[in-house]
């Protein structure tokens, strides 16, 4: 809920939405993985071989929606943050014990981040 509620403040910052952001961006880099396969193969096979897109494809090069673009987000940001857990559960000899690696994580960086905004304690 919270990651969530932050990709929706991003956007909000900006006033725009997310598949505004993207979409030329995401267009182009698609246009561009096709030209390049096909570049490829005629290199390879010499001759004119066309690559065409197949229909799910050619839809998604269209953008992706906000849902789309939000849950994308949200799996990459838990991904990370599962990963990052875990490292620190094994570092501390924790076992499966998760949340306490979550505590052990969140207290590292709430310390990190005081003392990079140059607070001292006494």
């Amino acid at each position: 809920g919270v990651t969530v509620s932050y990709f929706e403040w991003l956007k909000n910052l900006n006033h725009v939405s997310y598949g505004r952001l993207t979409f030329k961006y995401e267009f182009d880099s698609n246009k561009h993985l096709l030209e390049s396969v096909q570049r490829s193969l005629e290199a390879r096979f010499s001759g004119k071989i066309p690559v065409t897109p197949t229909p799910e494809f050619e839809a998604a090069m269209g953008g992706a929606s906000e849902k789309d673009i939000v849950h994308s987000g949200l799996s990459y940001t838990m991904e990370r943050s599962g990963r990052k857990i875990k490292e620190v559960a094994t570092q501390n000899n924790l076992g499966v014990d998760l949340r306490t690696a979550a505590f052990v994580l969140a207290l590292h960086k709430i310390s990190h981040n005081i003392i990079m905004a140059g607070f001292t304690f006494t």
